[in-house]
């Protein structure tokens, strides 16, 4: 990473302040520490290798130096447009961008895995991790932290993967520049943050929503909590599962784990 390149060409962009560094242990914590100090809206922290990442359920996410892309957005949500009961479209609005880009940009058909990945083939190749700080009962900020699994190396080895994963250079038979990728998926989260409370959001998000009409397990840890159909999500970006039971039910993400039925 190439820190005056890169922040020159981030400068076009409507973000707030630019964070980037060689290594961090993580975006996210980065990110929080720099709220502390009165870091602006839609201030940006990217890292060229991150050592001690965080995904969801407690795993790590390590971003090896110049194979993945690891960045943090942090925010000050505006009344309105982010309510507590449904935070969940903070993680939909960073798996749409990304999905977005690599279909728009890359030719390569994306979905997402509710409530935070982006699969291509039925394969990860980025997560989402949405880290929300609270006053009371209110919002205080929040930070979307995204990886992206960019170059071959940037994908875990195998006894540490939790899901089949591959990286963009396999998908695309290319190299990807990591710049151009951050500058699209920026654009892309600048056009949408404004519009998560809209109709064509959510639209969008269920047109991209993986395992549609299949037959899913939701678990949390070791329990299985339901099992059944997925139909969809709702406006507020929870899960809409019909389960085994004949009753239609709707899960909030949270520490929800989902998966595809076995019938092999």
């Amino acid at each position: 990473m190439d820190i005056t390149t890169w922040k020159k060409r981030l400068s076009d962009l409507p973000l707030g302040d630019i964070y980037l560094y060689q290594q961090v242990g993580s975006t996210n914590q980065e990110a929080e520490f720099l709220i502390e100090k009165d870091a602006p809206a839609f201030s940006l922290v990217a890292a060229n290798e991150q050592t001690a990442g965080r995904g969801r359920h407690g795993r790590t996410w390590e971003t090896r130096a110049g194979k993945a892309l690891a960045f943090s957005w942090i925010l000050y949500p505006e009344p309105g447009w982010i309510r507590p009961e449904s935070l969940g479209k903070l993680s939909g609005l960073g798996a749409l961008a990304v999905a977005e880009v690599l279909t728009d940009k890359y030719q390569l058909e994306a979905e997402i895995k509710w409530p935070n990945d982006v699969l291509v083939g039925g394969k990860k190749v980025s997560g989402i991790l949405v880290d929300v700080h609270w006053t009371g009962t209110q919002i205080k900020d929040a930070v979307l932290g995204i990886g992206i699994n960019v170059h071959q190396g940037s994908v875990p080895d195998e006894q540490d993967l939790h899901f089949p994963a591959i990286s963009l250079q396999e998908l695309a038979g290319r190299k990807i520049d990591r710049l151009d990728l951050l500058v699209q998926i920026l654009e892309s989260l600048l056009k949408w943050y404004p519009k998560l409370t809209s109709e064509s959001f959510t639209a969008i998000w269920r047109e991209k929503l993986a395992y549609k009409n299949q037959a899913v397990i939701l678990t949390a840890g070791e329990e299985i909590i339901d099992q059944g159909t997925l139909l969809g999500i709702s406006e507020e970006g929870s899960l809409i599962l019909l389960s085994d039971d004949g009753s239609e039910r709707l899960f909030m993400t949270g520490e929800i784990q989902l998966r595809l039925v076995d019938r092999s």
